[in-house]
């Protein structure tokens, strides 16, 4: 069995079911499976008659929309790998963005790129220069009368999913059939789907969660799969929720920031206009997840309807494919709390509640391995035991878990062990057979000899009020007195008084919460802060932020001449 195999058997049921893309809180367009299969039949036609070979790349540069799901099935049924990637984003640096998307088109040895009618005469200017010849195709313009579908089999490579790029350069994890096959199987038999249910997305096609976790998941599993463009999500949140509402959506795929942007952005009079009671999965995935938050939101929604058991934080990554642990269906989130200070030194002292209130971390479980996939946790002397709560790396091998990287040898040596084991690069500990995840293994940063995470120390920094959407990069800066803790911390405010004031308030909250003190807090806009194309902050890099805009000099007052285009800074303490 193949990809499109499997949409032909969806698309064989006949029951009017498909792709329903909402633009602005209404329906734009529809695609019923059994259409989205022919049309992927003729597209592929197409691409064959225009040179398209078996096993060539094929780069899919498309917003979210129904010719998505056209352009990546006939990418398939033409015997082709889909490679999809981030078109364009407004008000994002574009040297950033032809960097990576050039090295992506290079080490895939891309040649061609479907894209829709706007974004041919954009891509092929922009990237004249990237090294190589590409072919930009519209992908409106490529259909041919007749369908057509290349066999492929199990083991035949089905996508390249290039990762966030959050600690290096972003790499091409290959997948093939067998492996997205065995993943959103594992994710509807995990998420008890059955006909009844409705997926609702916001999320980038071109990432991992957005496609495989939601997209490809609920379209195999035959549901109704309703589609939304990122920034309708971005400008108004109350749109989604007014779908969910409207539509009896039943799952929806959020990272933690998703669900925070709908919190602040819904008044309490909206809520009372919802009616969320059929929502019975919010999954909370990609981004360290805040029980706290969770809270928040459950309590904040809960006169529409929604119910606390609908959160389930969920673990996954490219290398599995996407899924790698759920929590059980209908039941509260499960956490507990661990002593901070130690966790940074590898140890996991648990903590009962009464004794929890102060230098504790709360953590949520993301449950037991999805079908298909094992999970191991490795320390320094091995594999640690399950029986007890001790930190390890965890590691996965099983039916979706990827063999390698596109044309990347060293990389695939660095995480690929005997016996299939594949390294995640992520921290975790097992408690009563659950798993929790703490941080990863490049996100550690050294103060004074003492271990701290740098999620850890910016999910207190972020807390603090006037730091714009948990916009907070902690980072260890080399310096002659060795390595200094710096914090970018992202602010609308202006006012010099505001400012020197919020950055003694995060001074403070790291300080009281972890004993360490920032040697230097720089204030950004809203914006600045190096992100991946799905929206996490880049880690690697930080010694250049720092010399754009760090300073030792007092706060810089708005206007004050600074580095080139550096809003300020303040004085390290």
């Amino acid at each position: 069995m193949n990809l499109v195999g499997a949409l032909a058997a969806v698309a064989a049921r006949g029951t009017g079911r498909g792709i329903r893309l909402f633009r602005g809180g209404a329906e734009a367009e529809r695609l019923p499976f059994d259409e989205l299969h022919l049309d992927a039949g003729r597209l592929a036609c197409g691409l064959l008659e225009r040179g398209v070979t078996a096993g060539e790349r094929v780069a899919i540069t498309l917003p979210t929309s129904t010719d998505f799901a056209r352009a990546f099935f006939g990418v398939l049924a033409a015997g082709a790998v889909p490679v999809p990637l981030p078109a364009p984003q407004r008000f994002a640096p574009l040297d950033v963005y032809v960097r990576r998307t050039a090295l992506a088109l290079r080490q895939s040895r891309i040649t061609r790129i479907l894209a829709d009618r706007a974004l041919t005469g954009v891509l092929e200017p922009l990237l004249a220069d990237a090294g190589g010849e590409f072919t930009v195709l519209d992908v409106a313009c490529c259909s041919a009368a007749s369908p057509v579908y290349t066999e492929a089999a199990g083991d035949d490579p089905a996508l390249v999913q290039y990762t966030s790029g959050t600690g290096s350069d972003p790499r091409g994890v290959l997948l093939s059939h067998a492996n997205l096959l065995a993943n959103t199987a594992a994710i509807g038999k995990g998420l008890g789907v059955t006909d009844a249910d409705v997926c609702c997305s916001w999320l980038p096609l071109f990432h991992d969660m957005g496609l495989i976790g939601t997209f490809l998941s609920a379209v195999f599993s035959g549901i109704d799969t309703i589609l939304q463009p990122p920034e309708d999500f971005l400008r108004d949140p109350g749109r989604w929720l007014g779908i969910i509402a409207g539509q009896r959506v039943t799952i929806t795929s959020a990272p933690n920031s998703g669900y925070l942007h709908a919190l602040r952005r819904t008044p309490a009079e909206r809520v009372r206009e919802l009616d969320l009671s059929a929502w019975r999965l919010a999954l909370n995935g990609a981004e360290a997840v805040d029980p706290g938050l969770l809270r928040r939101f459950s309590a904040h929604f809960a006169p529409a309807g929604f119910r606390p058991t609908a959160f389930l934080p969920v673990y996954g990554l490219a290398e599995g494919t996407l899924a790698v642990t759920f929590p059980p269906l209908d039941r509260p989130v499960r956490t507990v709390r661990v002593r901070r200070d130690l966790l940074g030194e590898g140890v996991v002292s648990l903590l009962d509640e009464a004794a929890a209130a102060e230098g504790a971390r709360e953590v949520a479980s993301v449950g037991f391995s999805v079908a298909g996939t094992e999970v191991r946790l490795v320390g320094a002397d091995g594999p640690v035991p399950a029986e007890r709560p001790a930190l390890g790396e965890i590691q996965i091998r099983g039916d979706s878990v990827t063999a390698g990287y596109e044309h990347h040898e060293a990389a695939t040596r660095a995480v690929v062990h005997e016996g299939g084991w594949v390294s995640t690069g992520d921290l975790g500990f097992r408690h009563d057979g659950e798993l929790y995840i703490v941080g990863r293994t490049k996100e550690m940063v050294i103060v004074f000899g003492r271990n701290h995470y740098a999620g850890d120390i910016e999910s207190i920094a972020a807390a603090v009020p006037e730091v714009a959407g948990g916009g907070v990069l902690a980072a260890a800066v080399p310096s002659p007195e060795g390595e200094r803790l710096v914090l970018f911390v992202e602010t609308a405010a202006t006012a010099a008084e505001a400012r020197e004031h919020l950055v003694g308030q995060v001074r403070q909250a790291v300080s009281g919460a972890l004993g360490v003190t920032p040697h230097e807090v720089v204030l950004l806009r809203k914006g600045r802060l190096p992100r991946t194309s799905s929206g996490k902050l880049v880690r690697y890099g930080s010694e250049e932020l720092h010399r754009q805009y760090g300073t030792p000099d007092p706060l810089t007052p708005p206007g004050a001449p600074g580095p080139p285009g550096a809003p300020g800074a303040a004085t390290p303490g």
